[in-house]
């Protein structure tokens, strides 16, 4: 293992060193492609995705672990079983014992018993046997996860669905079907109908759009279908490692919208990028806000992971000439504030990024997004990130139990003896001071058009971690939340922000 930490890191600095190589020659490099570069080199040394089994159940939704012991594949059963209740398991030499609430009688327990090395497990006080001998590893007790369902449904009093060869176990009679509906015409439009709100990953590759769903319980009866119509041409459903996408086939790029509160999912074409036009020579123009060699100090960080925190959505053939970067806050070890015990700020984040994205892109303005999954970064390697992708507007998102809505605007960690000018070289820890004008402007610009959706912002500054070390206009904004997820709709949240965004998009006259 630390020979190959040793080998990733050898591969990054050579990355980094080459990247140098190119921006201290002749050759001018735009900002993008700038990260482009970086991750052509850092591409190779992405590591797999770890197996999982994704768990779907009425009061939790999770992904654990899966580890394969001699051939066969096993699950941590306090794992397994912790979302969906307050378990205790204790070890007693050899043997296991397990008790958790019981579904179906309120103040009483149910109880199993596991023995290492052994298949027999006693369940509720009756025999069963598992399909491999339980196991522990440093102190965890480890089953079989083929035939888990024996374990699961005398204990939980459920009914278990499980796609074993996708690794989905669906319990209590969660999982629920696509229903898709062909709205033809000029062009036509697809739309997709969930029982409830979903939150899939979204992307595409060429003319396919590309659904993932790894917490949403959603299923298929139907692999393929062929649609037949000038716009869509087919869907094509999988699931795998705990996931299911759904790929919709167009002749054209597709673009889906959120609809029905999250419950229906509109794919249409995607609107055509503006027209160039055709400039007279004259001499370049200088735009009015960030230029394009604003000097940043860097911090003192060597991990090689603040080479790779950019998403892989800036891979793009050209250089934007705005682009916004995105920030869901949190993320990985770092859950942020706890809005209900199976619920996290850095899923909430998340989830409002993506929406936030598909809004910039449908108005031609390009996204970077520091994390599109549930992966640790720290703050400087937040910063290094955005300062190295140079870009118009940053925006950090949070969430918090409550019933109010900020928007928060940086505080500067020290008074400055002089204007900073952003031509100059810019200290890292105070690099905002050259922008904290139009991060003021930016804010008031996003609070109105909250407003105007009856959305009221509190406009307010704070000293908030990483906006003070951007250099970019730069705002945070912390939505309210509860069981149920963000308390106020958002599709009108990430439609205003995108909308005030977009205004500052120079040489366009207004919002797309």
């Amino acid at each position: 293992m630390q020979t190959q930490v040793m080998f990733d890191r050898q591969i990054c600095f050579a990355a980094a060193s080459e990247v140098d190589r190119v921006r201290k020659s002749r050759i001018r490099l735009s900002p993008l492609a700038y990260c482009v570069l970086l991750f052509h080199f850092l591409l190779p040394v992405s590591a797999a995705e770890p197996d999982r089994l994704s768990v779907y159940a009425p009061e939790a939704r999770y992904s654990i672990p899966v580890m394969t012991l001699e051939g066969r594949q096993y699950v941590g059963l306090l794992e397994l079983v912790e979302p969906l209740g307050t378990p205790e398991l204790k070890a007693e030499g050899k043997r296991w014992r397990l008790h958790i609430p019981d579904p179906k009688s309120a103040g009483k327990f149910a109880e199993a018993e596991f023995e290492e090395g052994s298949p027999k497990a006693k369940v509720r006080g009756r025999q069963t046997t598992l399909s491999a001998p339980a196991r522990s590893e440093s102190r965890h007790l480890l089953l079989p996860m083929h035939g888990i369902g024996t374990v699961l449904i005398p204990l939980l009093g459920t009914d278990v669905t499980f796609h074993e060869a996708a690794r989905r176990l669906f319990l209590g009679g969660t999982a629920s079907a696509i229903s898709s509906e062909l709205r033809r015409g000029e062009p036509s439009i697809l739309a997709l109908h969930f029982a409830e709100a979903v939150n899939p990953n979204i992307h595409s590759e060429g003319n396919a759009l590309i659904l993932s769903f790894t917490r949403d319980p959603i299923v298929s009866f139907t692999e393929y279908q062929g649609l037949n119509d000038k716009l869509f041409a087919s869907s094509a459903y999988q699931e795998s490692n705990g996931a299911a996408t759904l790929t919709i086939n167009g002749t054209a790029p597709l673009l889906a919208k959120f609809a029905d509160n999250g419950r229906t999912i509109l794919i249409s074409a995607a609107p055509a990028p503006p027209a160039p036009t055709t400039v007279a020579s004259s001499p370049p123009v200088t735009q009015p806000e960030v230029p394009p060699e604003v000097a940043v100090q860097a911090p003192n960080v060597t991990d090689s992971a603040v080479l790779g925190a950019i998403s892989p959505s800036a891979r793009r053939p050209q250089a934007p000439t705005f682009l916004v970067v995105i920030d869901p806050g949190h993320g990985g070890t770092d859950t942020g504030a706890r809005i209900t015990p199976i619920l996290s700020e850095k899923e909430i984040t998340l989830a409002l990024a993506r929406r936030l994205r598909q809004e910039l892109q449908a108005r031609h303005v390009a996204v970077i997004m520091l994390r599109d999954s549930d992966s640790d970064l720290s703050l400087d390697q937040r910063v290094a990130a955005t300062n190295l992708a140079r870009p118009w507007v940053f925006i950090s998102l949070h969430a918090e139990p409550g019933a109010s809505l900020h928007i928060y605007t940086p505080v500067l960690p020290a008074p400055y003896d002089r204007p900073l000018e952003r031509s100059t070289f810019l200290p890292w820890q105070s690099a905002q001071g050259a922008f904290s004008a139009e991060s003021g402007s930016l804010a008031s610009a996003a609070a109105d058009a909250l407003n105007k959706h009856k959305l009221n912002a509190q406009v307010r500054p704070a000293f908030l971690q990483p906006l003070h070390s951007i250099a970019a206009p730069a705002i945070a904004v912390e939505v309210p939340a509860d069981a149920k997820g963000l308390k106020i709709p958002a599709d009108q949240l990430a439609g205003a922000l995108a909308a005030a965004i977009a205004e500052r998009k120079p040489n366009t006259g207004g919002t797309q």
